[in-house]
């Protein structure tokens, strides 16, 4: 559970109504997927059903529950406004419905004031357990990744691949799967591309992006491998790609703006003649969300600091022949930046295991 203060807001609102899910999380401990938390100048008190009882106890100790069952979760809340003689309420106006804020509207006789980024930029740098979370993520992504591969035969789809990551990843200890993309030959060129039926062939590329969920936190891991011999073509892609993502990751440091890291990836994968073929950010931050600030991005306005985790992942597609991509999860250091993914970056020939 963070700690939340009030009072740089006082100028604007009296008390904060969370009802993002991740900034409910992030601020109480609580990982249900309902009720809402309301920050007063007394402390913190979640709105929930009945069936969340127990559970709130012991996820979030710190916090004054209030159970909804009897009046809704709006009369709940008019309640406890008035108990604290709140004037001005604010809320978050990216995670509430237009019929929620109707409902509030309507049902309460507080001025609504709508915020926007107010939790969101103290998630940005993560805490020595945050990062230790995100790292026990990447790990088990990482190991249900070998295992996978160690199931490999020749004949086997992408669907079958797949199944068997999802599976080891389950074993190995993950909550969810966040998205598994595994896509090969030609349709290595589809950046997003899911798991098909497409059977997996001989001397072609072979490209795994895995995330999964650990405790609420996410990973994010991108290798390319290869069946047997692969053309020439394929290999001066892969080589123009694995030497783009070491460029990104030395450039990671406190200060620097996320465009400028995102620009000179983007400038030497132009020189190698890829400008186009490259057609993604070069990456996104990662916690409690998959995708969340800073983006490296040619429009960002980020400035990188010590804590922020992010993914460098530039990748190739040529239509009709394949792609290739390398992803890390990587954690903003004093100096620097350091890997929490550690799998061969490599192009590994997975032919032999079949």
């Amino acid at each position: 559970m963070r700690t939340f203060s009030l009072e740089p807001y006082q100028a604007q609102f009296d008390a904060l109504l969370v009802s993002d899910n991740h900034h409910k999380r992030y601020l109480s401990g609580f990982t249900g997927s309902g009720g809402h938390l309301l920050l007063t100048p007394m402390g913190p008190e979640l709105l929930i059903a009945g069936k969340y009882w127990q559970q709130v106890e012991q996820q979030s100790p710190n916090c004054h529950r209030v159970c909804t069952d009897a009046i809704g979760w709006l009369g709940a809340l008019q309640q406890r406004l008035k108990e604290h003689g709140v004037r001005r309420l604010g809320f978050e106006a990216h995670a509430m419905s237009y019929l929620d804020v109707e409902s509030l509207r309507q049902g309460l006789s507080q001025v609504l004031v709508p915020t926007y980024d107010v939790v969101a930029p103290i998630r940005r740098c993560k805490s020595e357990q945050e990062v230790e979370l995100i790292r026990k993520a990447c790990a088990i992504t990482e190991a249900a990744i070998e295992l996978g591969l160690a199931n490999f035969r020749f004949g086997m789809s992408e669907q079958e691949l797949a199944a068997h990551l999802e599976f080891h990843a389950r074993v190995l200890g993950a909550d969810s799967i966040d998205f598994l993309i595994v896509v090969s030959g030609e349709r290595g060129a589809l950046p997003h591309g899911r798991p098909s039926q497409r059977i997996i062939g001989k001397d072609e590329l072979l490209t795994i992006d895995f995330g999964v969920v650990y405790q609420g936190y996410h990973s994010d891991v991108t290798r390319t491998f290869c069946t047997g011999s692969i053309s020439r073509e394929l290999q001066q892609m892969f080589d123009a790609v694995y030497m783009a993502q070491q460029i990104g990751v030395k450039t990671l440091r406190p200060g620097i703006a996320a465009s400028c890291v995102d620009k000179t990836v983007r400038e030497y994968l132009a020189l190698k003649g890829y400008e186009e073929e490259f057609c993604h950010g070069l990456g996104h931050g990662v916690g409690l969300q998959g995708h969340e600030y800073p983006l490296l991005t040619t429009n960002s306005l980020a400035t990188l600091d010590v804590g922020m985790v992010l993914t460098v992942e530039p990748g190739v597609y040529l239509n009709g022949v394949g792609g290739a991509r390398v992803e890390d999860t990587l954690v903003i250091t004093e100096f620097g930046c350091e890997s929490l993914t550690q799998l061969p970056r490599g192009l590994r020939n997975i032919a032999d295991i079949a």
